[in-house]
């Protein structure tokens, strides 16, 4: 299918307020995985993290150092909309595309990447002091990037069949907006009580609060249980509460199945030279049990 020719995409944000969840991991690995598992499949990864670890991991660090100096990254294209005003940038112009180094059945992973520079905070700081300057309140940041993203982003979906973004820990406007407009919201998180405790928070902050002008989460999140360690104690006791709390009626979350345990192989694999195989880099082993079922259950979950 040629681009424009109109496939029903879907928007996957990954995103939690807590740091150091294996987020990052699961956005590339899940990005890959999508892309091995159907050879027609286009996927497209938009990193709103300023620490842009997924853009490193999919893009290596150079290349990214040349996007970033050829101002093709979201924080550009948000500078260039919300403060330049210049309606004639095509974010198509700034998708790097192809950028995965991964094979698969020989034939290279089809996945494009708008990556993300350490410039987003500053460009969102900027958008509140210009708005600020013009006498609008906080909520119209709210507005123009909604505006931005059903404008500009949201028909990228009849390009890219599976569209993931990997959203910065916290809540910033542009999270928020992605995570809103998202048809599947992952939430990764490790089982341990302090990880767990910001669920309600950040499921309060975004799901439960009617935000003014803002369109409603189309789902409730999918918590993924990652970094699953069964020989702590801990963790099998949060898992079970997990479980039972996704078992109630009128639960708040879902759970997924999948879990993904304490894996050195996956961690190292994202970050693996290029010209690997999808069974050279993932392993046989973790592909099986953890990407496998994994996409599965996402694509299910998506329809």
């Amino acid at each position: 299918m040629k681009d424009g020719e109109g496939r029903n995409g879907k928007f996957i944000a990954v995103a939690n307020m807590k740091g150091g969840v294996g987020k990052t991991t699961t956005v590339v690995s899940l990005a890959e995985a999508l892309s091995a598992n159907d050879e027609s499949a286009k996927v497209l990864v938009i990193d709103l993290d300023p620490q842009a670890s997924a853009s490193v991991a999919i893009a290596s660090d150079p290349i990214l150092a040349q996007l970033i100096e050829q101002d093709r990254t979201f924080e550009a294209f948000l500078e260039e909309r919300l403060i330049k005003d210049n309606k004639k940038i095509n974010i198509l112009d700034l998708v790097h595309r192809r950028v995965s180094g991964t094979w698969h059945q020989g034939r290279q992973l089809d996945m494009g990447l708008l990556p993300c520079g350490p410039h987003l905070r500053v460009v969102e700081k900027e958008l509140i002091y210009e708005l600020a300057n013009t006498n609008h309140s906080i909520t119209s940041i709210d507005g123009l990037i909604t505006k931005l993203f059903q404008r500009d982003i949201i028909p990228l979906g009849s390009i890219y069949d599976f569209i993931l973004f990997d959203c910065a820990p916290g809540i910033s406007p542009v999270t928020e907006i992605a995570i809103r407009l998202s048809d599947l919201v992952i939430i990764p998180t490790i089982p341990d009580y302090l990880s767990v405790y910001g669920l309600n928070a950040f499921y309060d902050s975004i799901w439960k609060f009617k935000a003014k002008g803002l369109p409603s989460p189309k789902n409730p999140p999918s918590v993924l249980v990652t970094r699953m360690q069964r020989n702590v104690r801990q963790h099998r006791e949060v898992l079970e509460g997990l479980q039972q709390g996704a078992a109630a009626l009128n639960s708040p979350y879902r759970l997924f199945l999948s879990q993904i345990p304490t894996s050195a192989a996956l961690v190292e694999a994202i970050m693996k030279d290029d010209g690997l195989t999808f069974t050279q880099k993932y392993t046989k082993e973790v592909i099986s049990s953890i990407l496998i079922p994994l996409v599965k259950e996402v694509i299910g979950a998506i329809g």
